[in-house]
């Protein structure tokens, strides 16, 4: 009985709480749409009492992808204060993950619901697909395709190509140099147009040019219409010299240049009846350029001339008569010959024959000769005064007490009809030969005289009689006597070591004066002033004698290069090409060249050297 009154009295000390007591002690339960009352915030879904005291708390959310938007379920807590990073207080974002996806996001082409509308790719559309046919990458200018894929593999993101049709086209291009805006800037050539070189703009390498594109299209060149390159034509006879470089350019329409020519055919741009127009004649030279001489003529070549009268001698002068025969040479120890024709051979009239000129046993040495054209026969002068008038069968001879010791006979030539006879001599004496032998002195010495007509003589040689020596020529004209020689000056021979050897006059404008060391100079009897003419390019040569054939502005000059002799061509061009010796050059001195025509002219030298052209 006992038992069971303590269990009623412990069942009735226990309450059961009511319903609205068990209410009253639990949180209320909140969301976004059930708030909680005043000074409770909602956390974890439920409403709790604020911790922030007086100050208004805020409930946030985290948001895991920063885009400022908490999933609906995401956790929340109470921040008295700024709401840090990493929180929001606005819910609705349906992909934490991702902070492209939050309400009101552009919808994107991507399969997912980036605006958390509940659907996918809803809205505005944002890829636009451009053509691209010629498969550079870049899509024709234009509107455009908008789609979230392309519409074919012809489709591509990028715009900007300004031609469709060529891959070399397209905003990334090099800007070429071609007339096209290759990197669609809408501008055409636009690294050529400005400075040195621009399109458009004038330049002198062609005629009429201006700057282009190049064929590399990488910059520019001139263009235009070529010049004519020119040539030196030194004869002017519409011919530039074979093998020679351009001198100059000539524009469609614009005058030829004197002293030039638009080809190169002239094989000899020193003679100006030498070209590709030219006749040729006998005269040992390619007339007509055609690579040949004498071509078809027959005429023989410039050779030596075997005749046992000539073998051995020294001969220092030979004498033409101007109709081609007789021919004279003579030379040192009293050496004399002639040949009468073309069929004959040379006759001795030596020291030691009777037709000989000066006395028995004659060794006289023969320096110079002049054949007299009224009658054939020959003035011979040389060594101590002597002369000698040769008829070809007798020898008519004279000596003349001249003044100084080594002073001999250096030249004659013979003027008129009768003949008057004039010679100078080495130490710068003119003597007249007539009855009484008249003496004219002069301030130098002499080694060469020629006349010209009636009343001029020119005799040249050097001033003093030991180095250095001054070039000098003397004129001799005359009234009614004739007077002391008038020097000549010289141009361009200022500080000269030398002489002159000989003379020529061509005519009364044109006179040739050769000497030591390739001296050349040219005057005229019109003037005192003579010119100095370059020697040709070579070894220099040492002149001893000219002549020009008559008719002709053409000089022979002979010479030697030591002991070598030199046949050389002076015109009033410059050096021209000369007749070659056959087989070879001579390997002796040579001392004299006489002639009737540039067709038939003799030279003469040392040890029987005496050549003829044309010689058979």
């Amino acid at each position: 009985m006992m038992r069971w009154s303590m269990a009623l009295l412990l069942f009735t000390a226990c309450s059961v709480p009511s319903l609205e007591e068990l209410q009253g002690e639990r949180p209320l339960a909140c969301d976004a749409q059930h708030a909680c009352g005043a000074g409770q915030v909602c956390v974890f879904g439920a409403c709790q009492e604020s911790p922030c005291g007086s100050t208004t708390p805020t409930v946030a959310y985290a948001d895991a992808d920063g885009d400022g938007f908490a999933a609906v379920d995401a956790p929340s807590r109470v921040f008295c204060g700024a709401v840090p990073a990493g929180y929001s207080t606005t819910l609705g974002d349906c992909d934490d993950a991702r902070a492209e996806a939050y309400p009101g996001a552009p919808e994107l082409c991507n399969g997912l619901d980036d605006n958390c509308d509940g659907q996918i790719e809803t809205g505005v559309v944002n890829k636009v697909w451009y053509l691209d046919k010629d498969r550079d990458g870049f899509g024709l200018n234009g509107p455009g395709t908008e789609a979230c894929d392309p519409p074919s593999e012809l489709h591509v993101e990028v715009t900007g190509d300004c031609n469709d049709a060529r891959a070399d086209i397209h905003p990334n291009a090099v800007e070429a140099c071609n007339g096209v805006d290759d990197n669609c800037d809408g501008r055409a050539d636009e690294l050529f147009t400005e400075g040195p070189g621009a399109l458009g703009t004038a330049c002198t390498e062609f005629c009429n040019g201006t700057y282009a594109c190049n064929d590399a299209q990488t910059g520019t060149v001139c263009v235009g219409t070529p010049p004519t390159p020119l040539y030196a034509d030194a004869d002017s006879d519409g011919e530039g010299e074979k093998d020679s470089a351009p001198v100059g350019e000539l524009c469609p329409g614009a005058p030829l240049p004197s002293m030039m020519a638009a080809n190169t055919l002239d094989c000899d741009d020193a003679d100006r009846d030498t070209n590709t127009q030219g006749t040729e004649v006998c005269d040992g030279l390619d007339n007509d350029c055609d690579g040949q001489v004498d071509e078809e003529m027959s005429c023989g070549s410039l050779k030596r001339v075997v005749d046992p009268v000539l073998a051995g001698g020294n001969w220092r002068t030979v004498a033409v008569h101007p109709s081609g025969y007789p021919v004279w040479v003579a030379g040192l120890g009293g050496r004399l010959a002639v040949k009468m024709d073309a069929t004959s051979a040379f006759v001795s009239h030596s020291g030691d024959t009777t037709t000989r000129c000066g006395p028995a046993g004659n060794t006289l040495d023969w320096h110079a000769a002049w054949v007299n054209p009224n009658n054939s026969y020959v003035i011979v002068v040389g060594e101590d005064g002597w002369m000698g008038e040769h008829n070809g069968g007798s020898c008519f001879t004279n000596q003349v007490s001249l003044p100084g010791t080594s002073d001999y006979f250096s030249s004659v030539v013979g003027i008129g009809s009768p003949a008057q006879v004039f010679v100078v001599t080495s130490l710068g004496h003119l003597y007249e030969w007539t009855a009484q032998t008249t003496r004219h002195d002069s301030p130098g010495r002499y080694w060469g005289l020629h006349a010209f007509g009636q009343d001029a003589l020119y005799a040249v040689g050097s001033t003093g009689e030991s180095s250095p020596l001054t070039p000098m020529v003397g004129l001799y004209t005359r009234s009614i006597i004739w007077g002391t020689p008038s020097v000549q000056n010289l141009q361009g021979t200022a500080g000269y070591n030398g002489g002159l050897r000989a003379v020529w006059a061509a005519d009364a404008t044109l006179i040739y004066a050769v000497g030591d060391g390739g001296l050349v100079v040219k005057g005229s009897g019109q003037s005192r002033d003579w010119e100095r003419v370059l020697p040709p390019s070579g070894p220099a040569v040492n002149y001893v004698s000219v002549a020009v054939p008559p008719g002709t502005e053409t000089a022979y000059v002979m010479g030697n290069d030591g002991n070598r002799g030199r046949l050389q061509r002076l015109t009033p061009y410059g050096w021209a090409k000369a007749p070659a010796f056959t087989p070879s050059a001579p390997n002796a001195p040579l001392r004299d060249i006489a002639m009737t025509s540039s067709s038939n002219f003799w030279i003469v030298g040392d040890d029987g050297h005496v050549y003829h052209f044309p010689e058979p």
